[in-house]
């Protein structure tokens, strides 16, 4: 299995596309990026490719993230944004030569039946979309105590939109920091869902930082157990770096027999 360092949450002290040069440096040869369209993909390639870095995963746009906005997938109110998020993010995927697609739900209440008939048109449009351009469509359960009201969150709901869409390409996003939140379980869950997963995040649960540092999750005998279910999953490094002790920050992956 393979880290792939998040673009979003580290080397935030430097612009978006000057992070490439400092995941290289760590060692890093996969990135993801939650919200890349704050520069433009030719920008974002150009660093990628002048340091080695291939893109595991975007985000499709999320809508406004300052006034609250948490994704549109699930919002009746928006169906033509939507789309156009879409659009946007094959767009950047093609781009930037990514395979995987993050499509957010927004928030709305998980009983709202409009919303959740909305939520199966909106992904199944998405999902037939990227298919169409070779992409995954992945969807994530976050819990929510991160995110209150996020529509999408557990992964029996996750399991369900799969089921009714009915699309070879639409998998789950299993983050190991929100599956411990939503409802622990984690060897059980994994496997559960093994053949419905499609992309591994991970972070230390309370404080989201990295599987290095100690906490409720023990990250050794998660990485065992998912390595013997599916070595070919790529772990997203989706937490915050430490600023009393960044040593932590990326040197846990090679002890814990992870690749770079």
């Amino acid at each position: 299995m393979r880290v792939s360092a998040n673009l979003t949450m580290l080397f935030t002290d430097v612009p978006l596309a000057a992070r490439y040069e400092k995941a290289a440096a760590v060692g890093f040869k996969l990135a993801e990026i939650a919200l890349p369209y704050s520069e433009p993909a030719e920008v974002l390639l150009e660093n990628s490719q002048k340091f080695g870095i291939q893109h595991s995963l975007i985000n499709a746009p999320a809508g406004d993230w300052t006034s609250g906005f948490r994704g549109l997938a699930a919002l009746k109110s928006h169906k033509n944004e939507f789309k156009e998020s879409i659009d946007k993010a094959v767009e950047y995927a093609r781009k930037l030569d990514c395979k995987r697609v993050h499509v957010m739900a927004g928030l709305a209440e998980k009983s709202d039946v409009e919303a959740k008939t909305c939520y199966l048109d909106n992904i199944k449009f998405a999902a037939q979309k990227l298919a169409e351009n070779d992409i995954t469509c992945l969807i994530e359960p976050i819990n929510s105590y991160t995110i209150k009201g996020y529509f999408l969150n557990s992964y029996e709901q996750a399991k369900e939109v799969l089921d009714q869409v009915n699309l070879p390409n639409l998998k789950i996003q299993y983050d190991v920091f929100h599956a411990q939140q939503i409802n622990g379980q984690l060897t059980a869950t994994l496997k559960k869902y093994k053949n419905d997963i499609g992309y591994l995040q991970v972070a230390q649960v309370p404080h989201r930082l990295s599987p290095g540092f100690d906490g409720e999750v023990d990250y050794k005998y998660i990485f065992d157990v998912a390595r013997k279910i599916n070595p070919d999953w790529i772990i997203g490094c989706e937490y915050n770096q430490s600023k009393q002790d960044p040593e932590k920050d990326f040197v846990w992956a090679n002890a814990m027999g992870l690749k770079f």
